[in-house]
């Protein structure tokens, strides 16, 4: 019978930038049955003005909410065997750093505040990056 390899640093590390990642992008299952009035108010808040009072808005609204989720339980998943998942966790951290970009651009378009265009897309790089970086350190300890 062979012995099972202890996780290395950066897989330990990588394991829980996973996981704290998931728990974060899970709380969107909040936003799915969020009551739209709330969903107004916090719209409101940013500046923004009103929410937009139309079927799509809402139904966007919910399923982007609904897909984070996923994403973080997604998270989770790869969390728990980081050497059996790298490719996929390679593939996921590199689909960020896309969406980063992305989002940046949907975030003009959509004209929202300065301070949101200079948060959101830089967070995802962020933690994106850390997952990358960290996937390449565990890939390089295994050899």
């Amino acid at each position: 019978m062979t012995a099972i390899p202890l996780p290395t640093r950066p897989e330990l590390a990588l394991k829980w930038v996973l996981r704290i990642n998931g728990a974060v992008t899970m709380m969107a299952l909040l936003a799915i049955f969020m009551p739209l009035e709330w969903m107004n108010q916090t719209h409101q808040k940013l500046g923004m003005g009103p929410l937009p009072r139309a079927g799509i808005f809402e139904y966007l609204a919910r399923t982007v909410s609904a897909l984070y989720a996923i994403h973080g339980g997604l998270c989770f998943v790869l969390s728990t065997n980081v050497r059996r998942y790298g490719p996929i966790i390679t593939y996921v951290a590199a689909a960020e750093m896309t969406f980063a970009a992305l989002l940046v651009w949907i975030d003009i378009q959509a004209r929202l505040p300065a301070t949101w265009i200079a948060t959101e897309a830089p967070l995802v790089v962020l933690v994106s990056g850390t997952i990358l970086i960290l996937r390449i350190k565990a890939k390089r300890a295994e050899t």
